[in-house]
């Protein structure tokens, strides 16, 4: 039998390229080695050769059709399309993309798009189904060497027809471009940045929340449509927003959590009762004092929004604090930047560990964007739910400086011009961004009346759904975004 194989195998080698004979004479010698685990450290020798053998053919075949010049335009025809696109458009067309020759609108002097890059963008209805949004084909359907045959700008976009198209497109398949869409091509990562943090965000103090926190009625936030829409507006700029009016009903908080998206569920409950209630679990379960902190950050995806509805409340104390973070980070980024790398580095971690639930996570206080500003989007702190402090050598050699760092930060959040402090009347609800906004609760006496909050959470996708679909419905109500995150408004 092994003698049958082995002439078989010698026979086929003459037959096949030599890629394909150096990966039989491989295996062929592997297979004579033995048993046990040196067969298995064989087979395991055998699939890795293979592997190499896999990679090696296609790049072979890559650079083969490379060479292919009928894949290409000739360099004469490209010229041509050069010199008559750039008397509308400053571009240079090489032979994998375009170039900006100078600054056009929101497009910069040499900034380049590859044209894989620019086909993969096409949302034509043949590339992107216009009932379900979802593309038509995969960005490896692209041929590498794909290349502008026709190039046309007309009223602010740029029309493309193709050389070396996707192979079941017809050669009159167009793609079209607005400059925005070419400039989110330039952009990169920031883009991506851009698109979670610009929601026009401005920072605040006590002082402007006082002026500008917004309250909306129950029956308005639920029926009509331009005021909701400007409530949205008001959440992503402050993320705060404060709702009136409300029925006396336990349902109610759902009712105004599913109006922004479906509601979050956890361990707690797709909706949960904050009240005091005898050795709790949770820290908001009892009537102390509860100092700032953000929910469920021992969580790999925390909640986005967070909703209190307030039913019952006519005990002494009990106040509601909320705190700009965000702000607190900005200030620190301000006149401290060794305190804010420091904040943006280090990771606390967060767990909770009970009989039926263990969760446990770690996060960065100060979570920026990539771009040289390092603007911060996101924040994360919760003290009540700190694990302890695991520390690696790296840890320990940076640990004194992040301490300071946490100092700093917490001064800043906790002082009294920046906290904003109100007690919630039943009937009122409040909705904050959990990663954004820090809030606490005074301690309240249960002997002198009672506390009863209603709670929901609701991710941060389908809220800022929400508002990206509030803000094409009634663009009035959000004026033109003028870049991320802003420094305080003028007290």
């Amino acid at each position: 039998m092994a003698q049958s194989l082995g002439l078989a195998l010698r026979s086929s080698r003459r037959a096949l390229p030599s890629l394909y004979r150096r990966s039989f004479s491989v295996y062929s010698r592997q297979v004579a080695v033995g048993q046990g685990d040196a067969a298995t450290s064989t087979t395991a020798e055998v699939e890795n050769r293979s592997l190499e053998w896999e990679l090696n053919h296609w790049k072979a075949s890559k650079k083969q059709e490379s060479k292919r010049a009928s894949l290409r335009l000739p360099d004469s025809y490209l010229q041509q399309l050069e010199q008559t696109i750039a008397q509308v458009l400053p571009v240079k067309l090489q032979d994998s993309y375009l170039k900006w020759e100078d600054n056009y609108g929101p497009l910069a002097k040499d900034e380049r798009i590859h044209y894989v890059q620019l086909r993969d963008a096409c949302k034509c209805p043949t590339c992107v189904d216009q009932h379900s949004k979802q593309r038509n084909f995969r960005t490896t359907d692209i041929p590498s060497w794909i290349q502008p045959r026709t190039l046309e700008w007309k009223d602010g976009s740029l029309t493309v027809q193709w050389h070396n198209d996707i192979k079941s497109y017809p050669p009159t398949h167009t793609s079209t471009y607005s400059i925005d869409d070419l400039r989110a091509l330039t952009m990169g990562i920031k883009h991506q940045d851009m698109q979670r943090i610009d929601r026009n965000r401005r920072f605040w103090t006590r002082q402007i929340m006082r002026k500008r926190q917004h309250w909306i009625s129950y029956d308005d936030y639920m029926n009509d449509e331009l005021k909701f829409a400007v409530a949205m507006r008001s959440l992503a700029v402050y993320g705060i927003l404060f709702v009136k009016d409300i029925p006396e009903s336990r349902e109610m908080v759902e009712k105004i959590a599913t109006r922004m998206g479906p509601l979050r569920n956890t361990f707690y409950g797709p909706t949960w009762d904050v009240r005091s209630v005898p050795k709790a679990k949770n820290v908001a379960y009892t009537n102390q004092f509860l100092g700032f902190h953000m929910d469920l950050l021992y969580m790999n995806e925390p909640p986005g929004y967070q909703l209190l509805h307030c039913l019952q409340n006519s005990c002494e104390g009990g106040e509601s604090l909320f705190s700009d973070a965000l702000y607190a980070a900005y200030v620190v980024r301000l006149v401290a930047p060794e305190y804010y790398k420091a904040l943006c580095s280090f990771r606390l971690g967060y767990e909770y560990r009970h009989e039926n639930h263990v969760y446990s996570n770690r996060w960065p206080v100060v979570q920026a964007s990539w771009d040289a500003r390092a603007q911060p989007y996101r924040v994360n702190y919760s003290p009540p739910f700190q694990s302890p402090l695991y520390l690696d050598q790296r840890d320990q050699e940076n640990f004194e400086k992040f301490k300071d760092a946490l100092e700093f930060f917490t001064r800043i959040m906790e002082n009294k011009k920046s906290s904003f402090e109100l007690k919630l009347n039943p009937g009122e609800c409040v909705i904050f961004e959990n990663r954004r906004i820090v809030h606490a609760r005074r301690q309240f006496n249960t002997e002198s009346g009672h506390r009863w909050l209603a709670g929901a959470y609701v991710d941060d996708d389908a809220v800022r759904s929400t508002i990206h679909v509030c803000q094409k419905k009634y663009p009035s109500a959000f004026p033109p975004t003028r870049g991320p995150s802003k420094e305080p408004e003028s007290e």
